[in-house]
């Protein structure tokens, strides 16, 4: 979220459309109006149009301009900015790369901001550039490349050759060795650098690793899933623990769900929290994880939707042991099995070379959890969900129907009223917990680059911190689980003391001999 993690869940087709249409004119130009990418673009404003109304940057004749009201940071991140004409230098006909601060500054790590460097000290133009054939090379950059101006991030680390193994190419690329990683203009600069112990200045670049810049935003969000899964932990302890809910088909979806829900949440607050920094392998593997336990949580919701409609739709009270262990079974194949195939498929999508970037999910190439910045996230995470939820809307809207019917069939009430009534509860807290909560999200996604829009952003984290309380108190704080967990405690606790006492009496048995038979006699009463 860099590893951001910008755990958004969602599932409503008219917001998808709408905010999607809004997004595509709000913050970037249109295809007749982009001449080049953005990375191959500078910033006119501050320079004056000839008479014939192109402009010339370091000696280079732009002619192709555009207005753009957006600006890219690391990584592609997309914000939002005043209009602001930009023009194509860069393979017109050298490469561009991109100097920190204007030439003679140097960027100081400590106060974050742009110095000029000392009369006393050498100003660096020249650096190793390696060539297609892995032939190196020590050049003037200034006469090799064009260069570009500013920062890829508020806050940009300096690689040195101390820590940091990098290498920039001819075609102004910079090659990370230590995750094999390749950066355009987007996401680095070069800055002047002094090593220790040395009185001279070297060009290094400056790139900002893949961590989490922790905001209160981001913190707050991160932190409600943790409080969710603080709740959802016991919950899944107690159905465990109650044989009659563990073994019951509802308790055992359940457990699965909410499983599936603590290890993806799990897994996206450690990425967002611990500001750690992932090679390229660990990014993947945490991100498709947590993308496969997220697709399973919905796939087990929709799982759980179905077997409550399915015994509305045929009136089935109870099954055999057997037959409700094939259908879970089945239902474990469908849900893992589905998910398997869908984190397959992201996988493919996003390691083959045949697929366009804007349509690969992103995970751990530049983010660790799926790039929510390009559209294709919703391709591979939003769509799927939409499905489930208007399934589970169309479930709770049939049983909504046949609890109607089946409340004027006096003869089946008295039989089944319980079970319905039950079963219509628990399908309500689902559709209340989950289903309101989920478009929420969406909405908070798709309007999150509008100020206006900002409090849906906190209702959904503020949701998500709830979620699992709610969780908790509609399922374990019921009166029938809290008597079960009270029986079952009162149980053990007799066991406990049951072995307790046979244990002393044993002990006594072995010792005094005679009053074994005596013990015994005034012993049963208790046990």
């Amino acid at each position: 979220m860099p590893q951001y993690a910008n755990m958004k869940v969602s599932t409503f087709a008219i917001v998808l459309l709408c905010a999607t249409s809004t997004r595509s004119f709000e913050y970037t130009p249109t295809k007749a109006q982009e001449k080049c990418p953005y990375k191959d673009t500078v910033d006119l404003s501050d320079y004056k149009a000839l008479e014939n109304g192109s402009y010339i940057y370091q000696n280079v004749v732009v002619d192709d301009m555009a207005q753009y009201n957006y600006r890219l940071a690391a990584y592609n991140e997309t914000k939002e900015a005043e209009p602001h004409l930009r023009g194509c230098v860069c393979g017109h006909p050298k490469k561009c790369i991109k100097l920190c601060c204007e030439w003679g500054a140097f960027f100081n790590e400590t106060s974050f901001f742009c110095e000029r460097i000392s009369k006393d000290l050498n100003i660096p133009i020249e650096m190793e550039i390696v060539f297609g054939d892995s032939v190196k090379k020590i050049l003037d950059i200034f006469e090799k490349f064009i260069y570009q101006v500013g920062k890829p991030c508020l806050y940009p680390e300096s690689l040195t050759m101390e820590e940091d193994k990098w290498n920039l190419l001819e075609n102004g690329l910079l090659h990370i060795h230590n995750d094999d990683s390749y950066h355009d203009t987007v996401s680095y600069c070069l800055t002047p650098y002094q090593y220790n112990g040395t009185v001279k200045n070297v060009l290094v670049p400056m790139s900002c690793a893949k961590r989490n810049e922790i905001t209160t935003s981001l913190a707050f969000h991160s932190y409600a899933a943790l409080v969710t899964v603080l709740f959802l932990i016991p919950t899944v302890f107690v159905y465990l623990w109650l044989k009659e809910l563990r073994e019951n088909m509802r308790g055992k979806l359940l457990i699965c769900y909410l499983f599936s829900l603590i290890i993806s949440y799990s897994i996206l607050s450690y990425i967002n929290i611990s500001e750690q920094v992932f090679d390229e392998k660990m990014c993947s593997f945490l991100g498709f994880t947590c993308y496969f336990f997220f697709i399973a949580a919905f796939l087990w919701l929709s799982v759980l939707c179905f077997d409550i409609w399915i015994n509305f739709k045929t009136h089935r009270v109870a099954s055999s042991n057997a037959k409700n262990a094939l259908r879970f079974i089945c239902y474990s194949c469908y849900a893992w099995g589905m998910a398997s195939f869908l984190t397959f498929l992201a996988m493919l999508c996003q390691w083959s070379d045949k697929i366009s970037e804007d349509y690969k999910p992103g995970i751990g190439e530049d983010v660790c959890w799926l790039d929510t910045n390009k559209w294709s996230a919703a391709i591979y995470f939003y769509w799927p969900n939409l499905i489930i939820l208007l399934f589970s809307i169309a479930t709770f809207t049939h049983m909504t129907w046949r609890i109607y019917r089946v409340r004027s069939d006096v003869a089946r009430l008295t039989q089944k009223d319980n079970f319905f009534q039950e079963n219509v509860l628990v399908i309500l807290r689902i559709f209340l917990i989950l289903g309101i909560s989920w478009i929420l999200d969406i909405l908070s996604y798709f309007l999150r680059n509008f100020q206006a829009w900002d409090f849906l952003s906190l209702l959904s984290d503020f949701r998500s911190a709830l979620q699992g309380v709610l969780i908790f108190i509609l399922f374990v704080l019921k009166r029938n689980v809290l008597d079960s967990l009270k029986k079952s405690f009162s149980t053990t606790r007799q066991s406990v003391s049951r072995r307790s006492m046979f244990a002393r009496f044993s002990k006594s048995s072995a010792t005094s001999g005679p009053q074994t038979e005596y013990e015994v006699v005034e012993l049963s009463p208790l046990s």
